[in-house]
């Protein structure tokens, strides 16, 4: 009785970890501007917009430069720290990618679904590193952020 108690618990936490994950964002695609728009009129919007043209054409490492510089001008943007730790993901540089999601978190609004996107992107960071307690344990941030909206 008690077995199949348990199994019940199980199933149940299974089934709602996968509904929430099957809400995450995935961790590469990219945000767009976000609807405060941070960057509006600055020097900075612009280095953002030449970082999304080189990125389109697959110009990774000139999209990196972009941001870096954009980063520069507005060291407090969480949102340009997502957008280059995204970047560093696709150069397959997840150790950095880590880093910057983490700025982008220590800096990031209140925003639960904003702040479990980034959760999201340091787990796949850290799974790339081969780090999957890591990972879980930041997949888990992610799951209880998105429980709060």
């Amino acid at each position: 009785m008690v077995q199949r108690f348990v199994r019940l618990i199980l199933l149940s936490a299974s089934l709602m970890l996968a509904a929430c994950a099957s809400r995450m964002t995935d961790p590469l695609a990219p945000m767009g501007m976000p609807p405060e728009d941070p960057l509006k009129g600055s020097a900075a919007e612009t280095l953002w917009q030449q970082a999304v043209t080189a990125r389109e054409h697959n110009q990774l490492s000139a999209a990196g430069r972009y941001l870096e510089r954009a980063l520069y001008m507005q060291p407090e943007s969480s949102w340009l720290y997502r957008e280059l730790a995204e970047l560093r993901l696709r150069e397959d540089d997840p150790q950095t990618a880590e880093v910057m999601a983490q700025r982008a978190l220590r800096l990031a609004p209140k925003r639960p679904a904003y702040q479990a996107a980034l959760w999201q992107l340091i787990a796949t960071a850290r799974a790339r590193q081969g780090n999957e307690q890591g990972a879980a344990r930041a997949r888990l941030e992610a799951e209880m952020l998105m429980r709060r909206q």
